[in-house]
């Protein structure tokens, strides 16, 4: 993909990709009920070859729900989803050859070590002996486990945990990976070499579906956003082009106080701040009792304006 491009075009609500890049994920019409309560309903995208596509909503917004379909685990009750050209519910078996996940509440076996577990899982997959070796050898280096490959996983942190399943993943050679919410939790440290494994897996043209609640993710590692609420997709575009879509160029950020900001397209009260949103900068002089705050605006505010919720901050182990 040329710096600047993109592999893809918004046509009526569709993601529509451009000739000779091969599409690899579908969705039509996807939809699970359970009882009379929709966790997902009229989802339609696309994604193509070696795009790393993010799926942006709160917490119970139906993200695991469509990882879950796509992976084979949960039947839709409605519509349908291709994976490699392959029919999630009637070629089931055949998806599962060609993809890997790490879902949101996996576990490694306590235990193993972090070398049996990453072995066993290549041995699982067909790698012969010596290939899953040498892939478990060097996802460990690359993650950052080398050193405590022969302790068992019990006794590492919760972020070190989360690596050896994403080192899985990465030690294996699909076309497509699903990672739901991977960061959630990691301290800082574990979540930049999950970012970078995503990074890597889109350099070797493998095709990744990464959920996430958080938008500073999204924004990082998305070639296109997949933002999703209350079982909708309520828009599809890559973040530069979504951040466009917030009223003008500036964002006025007041805490402290209600005091209006002339001029502004758009207002959010936020606890105790209050988010004005403006095509210039105002004055700085803040009033008694104020702070105010004025920077670009971000995929964070096109959040907040039509999803409503947002999560800024990461959690350490």
């Amino acid at each position: 993909m040329a710096e600047g491009t993109c592999p893809y075009l918004l046509v009526s609500e569709k993601l529509i990709f451009q000739l000779g890049v091969a599409v690899v994920i579908v969705c039509e019409n996807l939809g699970r009920r359970y009882g009379d309560f929709w966790a997902l309903r009229g989802v339609t995208f696309e994604v193509g070859k070696g795009v790393v596509a993010g799926v942006l909503g709160p917490n119970g917004a139906g993200k695991t729900t469509l990882v879950r379909i796509l992976t084979t685990e949960l039947m839709p009750s409605e519509g349908r989803a291709l994976v490699a050209g392959l029919d999630v519910v009637k070629e089931a078996e055949k998806v599962r050859r060609v993809i890997a996940a790490v879902p949101q509440e996996a576990r490694p076996i306590d235990f193993l070590t972090p070398y049996e577990f990453v072995y066993s899982y290549l041995l699982l997959r067909g790698y012969p002996r010596r290939e899953a070796k040498r892939r478990a050898e060097d996802a460990l280096k690359t993650f950052g486990l080398w050193e405590v490959r022969g302790r068992e996983i019990d006794t590492l942190s919760g972020g070190m945990k989360r690596r050896v399943l994403v080192a899985s993943v990465f030690a294996a050679d699909v076309d497509v990976v699903f990672l739901d919410e991977p960061t959630t939790g990691l301290d800082v440290y574990s979540r930049r070499m999950v970012w970078n494994a995503v990074s890597e897996m889109k350099r070797r043209g493998v095709t990744v579906l990464l959920t996430t609640h958080y938008v500073e993710e999204a924004a990082a590692l998305s070639d296109v956003v997949v933002v999703i609420n209350r079982g909708r997709v309520v828009d599809i575009a890559p973040p530069g082009a979504l951040v466009e879509k917030v009223p003008g160029r500036y964002v006025v950020e007041v805490y402290g106080t209600d005091g209006a900001v002339a001029e502004s397209r758009a207002r959010i009260k936020i606890g105790d701040r209050v988010l004005y949103y403006v095509d210039s900068p105002p004055p700085l002089a803040e009033p008694r009792g104020a702070k105010i705050v004025v920077r670009p605006k971000s995929l964070e505010d096109y959040i907040l304006i039509n999803v409503g919720e947002v999560e800024e901050d990461y959690e350490d182990d």
